[in-house]
């Protein structure tokens, strides 16, 4: 579990997915969701997605093992990209919330 920052100090939220035995950049490529400028409603649901994701934290998704898909979420808090909070979701594990939330923000950067 990691505890979430205010969302109200959040102005991006970096979305990408990881791991797993065969490279494909279609399932990787990261999403950026600007809090600053999203519609009300996406800012309800990247807020849903990450308090229902939090719990499912775990450190160091990456170090797991090749064969485990994991999504890396990231979340800027100031304009130059230096503070951010991060934390991995194993794919298996994550809420239906963040996965809806990572395809409809497909091709979005």
């Amino acid at each position: 579990m990691i505890d979430l920052p205010p969302l109200d100090l959040v102005l991006l939220v970096r979305l990408s997915r990881e791991g797993g035995l065969a490279y494909l950049p279609a399932l990787s490529q990261p999403r950026s969701i600007n809090l600053s400028t999203c519609s009300p409603g996406v800012r309800q649901d990247v807020s849903d997605a990450l308090q229902r994701a939090a719990p499912k934290a775990v450190p160091e998704c990456g170090q797991a093992g090749g064969d485990q898909r994991y999504f890396h979420i990231e979340m800027v808090m100031d304009r130059d990209d230096q503070t951010a909070v991060s934390f991995d979701v194993p794919e298996a594990d994550a809420p239906d919330t963040l996965v809806r939330l990572w395809k409809a923000h497909a091709g979005a950067m």
